[in-house]
């Protein structure tokens, strides 16, 4: 089998392919080794890190299901990016590298089996966003994907699917297995027009401490003990945060009563009169409540937040209280739609609120040095005003939601999915995100279509807005930086446009950005170091008569006539009748009289 390479690579990270070569990435089939019963599965981020880790380096890996992978938002709005922009805003001085695996219906097994692999590429620190998965996510105690309750068991599959041999008996199980839920379960576990979130339920009823709500509970504290204590061990610093999701405008999927639990439903509403009452504090507590009493578990009881709670303590690492974020953020300290799109995503706001309560935690914990210079760190609302996002980005981002809220368990299950039918686009930028779902080309792509839409029509600033929203999600791609620039040349801002230029040739050495830097900064008077940046430029790109204009024009400036004169000479080859080229020839030859 090893000699075939049966079920192809799996590791976790692989060489990034093509001109990215020096680092390594996600493997994008990584989930394959977790979901044996799907036939598509979900995959991690874009992140990229070094192959070899900068002396300067500090690596922070960050790991989780869906929240944590920023769902329903592309690689834009991940909380740990926008963690690693403000990191490295405070520490220019470091390589500051954030690397997220997680993905879409993944839990602490998932987590577990990941850590050594973390720990062997030189992690500094590990940052811990996972729990609400417990139940439903891959390997989980009540998944489509489950391999029973014996986390012991699961914990030994875990080890054994490394062997190629036991990865074909695996999915020879697993054919049979969808077999038998095409014909027990008419298809639910595998049907391509559920949602992941629908697919991957396998016993929907789960009232509180039942004997399976104690099996994930246990399952959540028993894997995450021993993920903090592996980190601990390697040296491996570790932050984990508490779970936040909506109490207040998501009522409970599931209502169930048992002999000593009222149903979720009846407590819900009694929340929701204790609010109009003005009894708040009460309410929350009432809120929270049917949220745990909520028999089909999507959302973490507060036991997984005081579960994580002890461990941290115990084994001493320091917990993000996002609840307590969350909650100030919130009208009355109800969590509700004003932060989460539907059961317990974040919406954008959401996100950047994730990224800063990480962020205050590392601070107060001395992560990264134990000194921060205050000078340098910028207010949250700063990143919040000058990120690349677009309505694009929003878009897109709804029309996933209204297809996840058109399905179970939002919908009954005997109730068709009308989100695409009844998705009526209002601006350009939507009938793009429907474009990007209906034939599946990526957001990166449609950024690109909307830019070069808006490009023709003069707009020159939303170009611009489109190419920094991809700045954000393909950060190592030098294209988005040079086009964000030249968009701002057209509208005529050069300054706005030299970080840019600047950041590219971090990236990649082109004539573009030489080319306009020089310009840019002989428009400042700064000839000497315009014309490095013009002479490295020709080299690059010697047939750009516009270029070699400007190079004679700095060569001049410069006080270097007979250069001047070349250069010019070796535009009047190019175009002769390039203009102002004659100008300039009749000021270098009057300088001879």
């Amino acid at each position: 089998m090893r000699l075939v390479n049966y079920g192809g690579n799996l590791e976790l990270f692989i060489e990034a392919p093509g001109e990215y070569s020096d680092y390594y990435m996600c493997n994008p089939s990584v989930a394959r080794r977790y979901f044996f019963m799907q036939n598509t599965v979900p995959d991690p981020p874009n992140d990229l890190f070094l192959k070899e880790k900068t002396p300067n380096g500090y690596r922070i890996f960050v790991v989780g299901g869906s929240t944590t992978a920023g769902y329903p938002y592309a690689n834009n709005i991940l909380f740990s990016r926008i963690l690693q922009f403000r990191l490295q805003d405070v520490f220019p001085d470091k390589k500051i590298e954030v690397v997220n695996t997680a993905m879409t219906a993944v839990n602490t097994y998932t987590i577990l089996d990941f850590i050594d692999e973390i720990i062997a590429h030189k992690a500094d620190a590990i940052l811990v966003y996972s729990g609400h998965n417990e139940f439903y996510g891959a390997l989980g105690a009540a998944s489509s994907e489950s391999l029973g309750r014996f986390r012991g068991f699961v914990k030994l599959y875990l080890k054994l699917q490394q062997a190629k041999t036991f990865l074909f008996m695996r999915d020879v199980v697993g054919l049979l297995r969808k077999w038998l839920s095409d014909l027990l379960y008419e298809g639910d576990v595998t049907k391509p027009s559920a949602t992941l979130m629908e697919r991957m339920v396998g016993e929907q009823t789960i009232p509180l401490h039942s004997p399976i709500y104690q099996v994930g509970r246990q399952q959540f504290e028993g894997n995450l003990r021993d993920i903090v204590n592996k980190a601990k061990e390697a040296g491996v610093r570790v932050i984990v945060s508490e779970l936040v999701s909506n109490i207040r405008d998501m009522k409970p999927f599931l209502s169930v009563s048992t002999d000593s639990l009222p149903p979720a439903e009846e407590v819900y509403r009694h929340a929701a009169q204790l609010e109009r009452e003005g009894k708040f504090e009460l309410a929350k507590k009432t809120y929270t409540r049917a949220k745990d009493l909520d028999a089909l578990r999507f959302r973490a009881t507060e036991e997984f937040n005081v579960v994580l709670r002890r461990i941290a303590e115990e084994i001493e690492i320091p917990v993000v209280p996002m609840k307590s974020y969350f909650e100030k953020a919130s009208p009355h300290g109800l969590i509700g739609n004003n932060l989460i799109l539907e059961h317990l995503h974040p919406n954008i706001d959401g996100y950047f609120m994730m990224a800063d309560a990480f962020f205050d935690v590392m601070h107060e914990e001395g992560f990264v040095s134990e000194r921060w210079d205050s000078r340098r760190i910028h207010p949250e609302a700063y990143y919040r005003e000058n990120w690349g996002i677009t309505e694009l980005d929003k878009s897109y981002a709804d029309l996933r939601i209204k297809i996840l809220k058109g399905n179970w368990p939002f919908k009954p299950k005997s109730v068709p999915n009308r989100a695409l039918i009844d998705y009526e686009p209002r601006t350009k930028a939507d009938s793009i995100a429907l474009k990007v779902w209906i034939e599946d080309i990526n957001l990166e792509r449609g950024h690109v279509q909307l830019a070069e839409h808006y490009e023709k029509l003069g707009q020159f600033d939303k170009a611009y807005k489109e190419y920094k929203s991809l700045i954000y999600i393909t950060p190592h791609n030098v294209s988005p930086y040079l086009r964000a620039a030249h968009m701002l040349i057209k509208a005529r801002k050069l300054n706005a446009a030299l970080p840019y230029l600047r950041k590219s040739l971090e990236l990649e050495d082109t004539a573009f950005a030489n080319k306009w830097i020089g310009q840019i900064l002989l428009d400042r008077g700064l000839t000497k170091t315009a014309l490095l940046r013009l002479e490295k430029a020709a080299k690059i790109r010697p047939q750009d008569a516009q270029l070699i204009y400007n190079l004679s024009g700095a060569y001049a400036l410069n006080g270097q006539f007979e250069k001047a004169k070349k250069t010019l000479k070796r535009l009047e080859k190019l175009q002769p009748d390039f203009p102002g080229a004659q100008d300039l020839k009749r000021q270098l030859d009057s300088l001879n009289k």
